[in-house]
């Protein structure tokens, strides 16, 4: 992921110097201005800033621009389906299968939502609550093509717990939940941990304590939170566990957005599951629990993973 000092690194464009934002896409929120990309290609890497990185350096603008300018916009797509998670659970993998598809538009944890949580979180009445949020996500789903019909965010894993503002925001799009057997999320975080799972990266879990150096008890709370908020929100959500990937995506999924794929896109799809979702170059392999779990996964996780269970069994 790139730091908010990676994000600012473009040639700046003064606003006062543009005729329209089209192919401008905004990053993050800094005080009470937004700071704007120029973009010109589909967003088809794993996550929206990886997008970013691999812009050529000639071709990095940068804009900066009061709220006022988000109603400048040209109406953008509604977003399809707002994608949460409990990481390392598919959720890479299920956008990655979506931006094969050229009838979506696919934003993989675009950090000026998490930008603009943060501030709603600290300054609620200055960040202008779910109106601006919605014209900022309005704004990520610009539709480049008449081929594009389609919108799907997938945000960061610490935002289940803002489900509330998302829904007061949009509150007919549908949310997806997907999760995985919280052994098999810790064994991948242990092989490489997410800034999630590590105390102090994440402001909106700073609450969580580290106990002892002992991180795999800090990722246990962390993600007994992230079920606990998934739990304080279910009747809005779509449960997904990780073993129903891939083929849940176009024997339900895309079939309840009224997308019916063709048998290429199908082979498409299906060849691109078979290697690593943040690596195309890498073919996948699942993560191995090992043999010792922990006693706050235990006693905390698996008690809720297995709430969620149940919310899914009577749902389908």
């Amino acid at each position: 992921m790139l730091n908010e000092r990676q994000l600012l690194n473009g040639q700046p464009v003064a606003a006062e110097a543009l005729t329209s934002l089209r192919n401008w896409f905004p990053v993050t929120v800094q005080g009470r201005e937004i700071v704007w990309r120029y973009v010109q290609d589909r967003f088809t890497a794993s996550f929206f800033t990886d997008t970013l990185q691999q812009q050529n350096p000639a071709q990095r603008y940068l804009c900066r621009t009061g709220f006022d300018w988000l109603k400048r916009l040209e109406p953008g797509l509604m977003p399809s389906a707002f994608i949460f998670h409990t990481s390392r659970c598919g959720s890479t993998l299920l956008t990655q299968l979506l931006s094969t598809l050229s009838c979506c538009i696919v934003m993989s944890e675009p950090p000026v939502i998490d930008a603009f949580l943060r501030r709603h979180q600290t300054e609620p009445e200055a960040s202008g609550g779910s109106a601006n949020l919605r014209q900022l996500i309005l704004a990520l789903g610009q539709q480049r093509s008449p081929d594009e019909t389609h919108f799907f965010i997938k945000l960061d894993s610490w935002h289940t717990q803002f489900l509330p503002i998302f829904r007061a925001a949009f509150p007919d799009t549908p949310c997806w939940f997907l999760y995985r057997e919280p052994d098999a999320i810790l064994a991948s975080h242990r092989r490489q941990r997410g800034p999630q799972m590590v105390p102090g990266m994440i402001a909106s879990l700073a609450a969580e304590t580290l106990e002892g150096g002992d991180l795999d008890g800090y990722c246990a709370k962390v993600l007994a939170g992230f079920f606990e908020a998934a739990l304080a929100n279910v009747e809005h959500l779509q449960l997904i566990n990780y073993r129903q990937l891939p083929d849940i995506l176009w024997q339900d999924l895309l079939l309840r957005q009224g997308i019916d794929c063709t048998s290429v896109q199908l082979e498409r799809m299906r060849q691109r599951a078979g290697f690593h979702a943040k690596d195309q170059r890498i073919h996948f392999s699942t993560d191995t629990p090992s043999i010792s779990s922990h006693p706050i996964l235990q006693q905390q996780v698996e008690p809720l993973y297995a709430q969620i269970e149940q919310h899914r069994s009577r749902g389908q």
